[in-house]
C-alpha cells in the first residue's frame, strides 16, 4: 500500500489535473490517500467538503507550523508513514527522506491560487 499525501492550497485548489490524480489515487486499492495542510484541520475538512471532497477526518492532517516551521509536513509524514507528498511550497518538501518521494508542483504564476471552480468560505484572502 502506497501512502500519498496531497496539499490543499495551491495544489488541489489550483490544478484540476492534480484533483483528477487525487481521485484516481483515492479509487485505487493500492493507495491510501491523505491530506496534509498547514491550516487548522476543521477548516480543511470544511473546505474539502465545500468542494465535494469528503475524506474521512483521520486522513486529513493539520500540520503544526508553529511548532515545526517548514518541517511541519515532514514531521507529519514521518508520523503517518507517508511515502509520497505533493506540495507547492519547497520548504515543505525539502526535508530529505520525509517522505521518501517529495514532489514539488512548481507554482504557475499564470494560474490563480484557487481555480475558478474551487469554492472557499471567503476567509482565505
Amino acid at each position: 500500500m502506497t501512502k500519498i499525501g496531497f496539499d490543499i492550497g495551491g495544489i488541489l485548489s489550483k490544478y484540476t489535473e492534480i484533483l483528477t490524480l487525487y481521485r484516481v489515487c483515492l479509487a485505487s486499492l493500492e493507495c491510501e490517500v491523505h491530506i496534509l495542510t498547514d491550516m487548522p484541520k476543521d477548516k480543511a475538512i470544511a473546505m474539502l467538503r465545500l468542494n465535494g471532497i469528503d475524506l474521512d477526518p483521520p486522513y486529513v492532517h493539520g500540520c503544526d507550523y508553529a511548532e515545526y516551521g517548514e518541517e511541519c509536513k515532514s514531521e507529519k509524514a514521518k508520523e503517518i508513514g507517508l511515502d509520497i507528498l505533493i506540495d507547492d511550497f519547497i520548504g515543505y518538501v525539502a526535508t530529505p527522506g520525509a517522505p521518501a518521494l517529495r514532489l514539488l508542483a512548481m507554482p504557475d504564476p499564470t494560474r490563480d491560487y484557487y481555480h475558478e471552480t474551487w469554492k472557499t468560505d471567503g476567509s482565505e484572502g
